[in-house]
């Protein structure tokens, strides 16, 4: 009787879950590091200090990356401010310099030299006319999304490498 047998090829050294699942966590580390720096170079020339907190969940097997900062004068910063009026609290007359560098712009993670100059000003009050938001955070959230999701994949294929 006519018969054949067939046989598996397998490859040398087959991936382990273990391997797949160290390579995903080397991504996710590799964008929470770039993330946070990203953060800190948003007020790297900033007078006022800002506290980050970087929070990495790992639970049920999923990657969760939770990073801000519950500082003011950030939220300002990145959020803009509608037009106000600003009085003074201490005395009856603000003094402040009457140019303006701002250190920041729209949409660009960094920060550069800036801050006030020009002469002397003194007013009882002045009307502010506000200024858009920076949107830091959302800017930072798609970009190190992409990161993410391009670690991920390009240690997922280095592993499956080598396999070969």
């Amino acid at each position: 009787m006519p018969s054949l047998k067939l046989a598996a090829i397998t490859p040398k050294n087959i991936p382990q879950a273990k391997e797949y699942l160290w390579a995903i966590e080397q991504a996710y580390r590799k964008t929470t590091n770039l993330t946070e720096r990203d953060l800190k170079s948003t007020v790297k020339t900033w007078n006022h200090k800002v506290e980050f907190e970087v929070v990495e969940d790992r639970s049920g097997g999923d990657y969760a990356l939770t990073a801000g900062t519950d500082d003011k004068i950030y939220g300002y910063v990145n959020d803009g401010t509608k037009p106000h009026v600003i009085r003074p609290k201490k005395s009856r007359f603000l003094r402040f310099q009457g140019g303006y560098t701002a250190k920041t712009r729209v949409g660009i993670i960094g920060s550069r030299p800036g801050g006030a100059s020009g002469d002397s000003v003194t007013a009882q009050k002045v009307n502010h006319p506000g200024f858009p938001g920076r949107n830091f955070i959302t800017v930072i959230g798609k970009r190190r999304q992409k990161t993410l999701e391009q670690e991920t994949s390009q240690a997922i294929a280095k592993v499956a490498r080598k396999q070969a």
